[in-house]
């Protein structure tokens, strides 16, 4: 991605320089925990979170007793009240896991009394089993749902029984209903009659809002402990299509992929070629393009401090991903955050306090806020990052995306305002932009070439100032990204004509 420096870095010491002023890119809340009853148990209080929505509400799930786990979703921007916030029922030692929210509060996981089963709550509601199982698509079996997206669809996986042997079948439900085994099972990657020891075993981890389900399959390729399994990524409420939906590897012989956003990006994990390094599988995330394969070229996301393993979780509109990478030196996981073409450390970007060692990151919405998990005094509590910056567009852009200019006009201002922790702030930073073309649900990065050069963007009157090439744009959509410290903290939406 191609990208214009600032021209002038006020009060942050040499341009370019990395240093502590600069170094903060996000605040740690501690969301804490539904604590353990000590009556019972003396194990030490402890929550994991999963998914976060637009409105910054959280899911997770916390250690009510030993082995006893229940779900839980926070109210926009606060920590866990356990009084108020806790999605199982003590009283029938119900067992919950939210895996994913949408922006609506609406909550999708698994609970279990005797077995696992999928759950959807209703907006901003505890379970109800009566009203939120989502069925199965067999006689015997048990589920697991993992994402919802705005329209109450879930996507997850269940473990049927009585056919194939045993099976792991892929779900897609409709919006806001149970599973229906005559139409939600999205079929494999394997051939028809394939018997492998998988049996065409699919996994569905991640949807968007049209209906594009992704995950892993089984591709039909025997090899001793079962089949060979890929990534794959649907056509908006299809079936799995084995002649397109296959979206390779990044080399080695599996793949899969955890999460896709709006435009069709996907986001996953890959062995490379050879699968091993002296006997160590070697596992990279991925980011491919929209709607297309996984490009091992281009679509390497590579490692923190050049580990053998990186997972992403989950990616927002804006192409940055997060997730966890292995750092050899510490044998420990270390959170990430991948934006305009870098892979950060999160520990990096946070400042020391009571939570230390932010081992994995879960979810990412458009504002840039992160769900994530940390040591936090001595125990593994679910944390929230809040961007410490944040941009602003200005006029002659409007703030809800309506601007429509004529493409034969010169020159575009793009002007962005800075906060620094809800405050606005004239010590403006070193930023950079990006420019992306919007077609029909996919983006097109667009050269720097194309809009006008780095001599453009400069600092006045306490604002980002740009002056973007419309003639050299031509008609389409576009959208306008600007970042510090490699972080996007701002946007801009407009349209030419």
């Amino acid at each position: 991605m191609k990208r214009i420096h600032a021209l002038l870095a006020i009060g942050c010491g040499l341009l370019f320089v990395a240093n502590t002023c600069f170094a903060q890119m996000y605040t740690i809340t501690d969301l804490g925990v539904i604590p353990v009853d000590k009556s019972v148990d003396f194990f030490g209080d402890n929550s994991q979170a999963t998914g976060i929505n637009e409105s910054g509400q959280v899911v997770g799930a916390s250690m009510v007793k030993f082995h006893l786990f229940h779900a839980w979703r926070t109210a926009a921007n606060r920590p866990i009240n356990p009084a108020t916030d806790d999605l199982g029922t003590r009283v029938t030692d119900m067992y919950s896991e939210a895996a994913a929210i949408n922006n609506s509060g609406r909550v999708a996981g698994t609970y279990a009394v005797a077995q696992f089963r999928s759950f959807r709550t209703a907006p901003n509601r505890r379970i109800n089993p009566a009203t939120d199982d989502l069925g199965s698509l067999g006689i015997n079996s048990y589920s697991h749902a993992y994402s919802i997206n705005a329209s109450g669809q879930v996507v997850g996986v269940e473990y049927i029984y009585d056919v194939d042997d045993g099976g792991y079948h892929a779900f897609r439900t409709a919006p806001n209903k149970r599973i229906n085994p005559a139409t939600d099972e999205l079929g494999t990657l394997a051939p028809s009659g394939h018997n492998s020891k998988g049996s065409g075993d699919t996994y569905a981890y991640g949807i968007n809002d049209s209906g594009q389900a992704v995950g892993t399959s089984d591709i039909g390729i025997n090899v001793p402990f079962g089949g060979t399994f890929h990534a794959f990524r649907t056509a908006g409420n299809s079936p799995i299509n084995r002649a397109t939906d296959d979206l390779g590897t990044l080399g080695g012989t599996y793949s899969s992929a955890s999460a896709i956003n709006n435009y069709g990006q996907v986001v996953g994990a890959s062995y490379l070629p050879g699968d091993t390094v002296n006997g160590i599988t070697i596992i990279h995330a991925f980011r491919t393009a929209s709607n297309s394969r996984i490009n091992p070229a281009t679509d390497d996301l590579g490692t923190i401090a050049g580990g053998w393993w990186t997972v992403p979780a989950a990616i927002d509109n804006y192409g940055q991903v997060v997730g966890w990478s292995w750092i050899n030196a510490e044998e420990a996981y270390h959170a990430f955050v991948y934006s305009n073409g870098v892979m950060q450390d999160l520990n990096n970007l946070v400042s020391p306090g009571i939570c230390e060692l932010i081992s994995t990151a879960s979810g990412i919405n458009d504002r840039g806020q992160i769900a994530a998990n940390a040591n936090c005094v001595g125990q593994g509590h679910a944390v929230r990052l809040d961007p410490v910056y944040k941009g602003f567009v200005q006029q002659p852009i409007n703030v809800d995306g309506s601007s429509i200019f004529k493409a034969k006009r010169s020159v575009i201002p793009v002007k962005f305002r800075l906060t620094q922790y809800g405050a606005r702030t004239c010590d403006l930073l070193p930023a950079t932009i990006s420019v992306t073309r919007v077609v029909v649900r996919s983006l097109i990065v667009v050269d720097e070439n194309r809009y006008g050069g780095g001599t453009n963007f400069r600092i006045t009157g306490c604002q980002y100032h740009y002056n973007l090439a419309a003639s050299l744009l031509g008609v389409g959509n576009y959208r306008v990204g600007i970042s510090i410290n490699g972080i996007m903290v701002g946007h801009a939406v407009f349209a030419l004509k």
